[in-house]
């Protein structure tokens, strides 16, 4: 929830992209992941990472 939007990003990329297998996420915890980025104050703010997030969902 307080993580700066940068640091976010990249973090967010590498469990998406860059996990092994075991730990690539579902849907759901990505789904849940939007949830709380849209419940940070600065959530205007993150709506790239949001889009981000949605698109790997469909993608996934």
């Amino acid at each position: 929830m307080t993580l700066p939007p940068a640091e976010l990003k990249a973090k967010l990329i590498a469990w998406m992209e860059h996990s092994v297998i075991e730990i690539v996420p579902s849907r759901g915890q990505i789904a849940l992941v939007k949830d709380v980025l849209a419940e940070r104050p600065d959530a205007s703010k993150l709506a790239d990472i949001i889009a981000m997030c949605s698109h790997y969902m469909n993608d996934a």
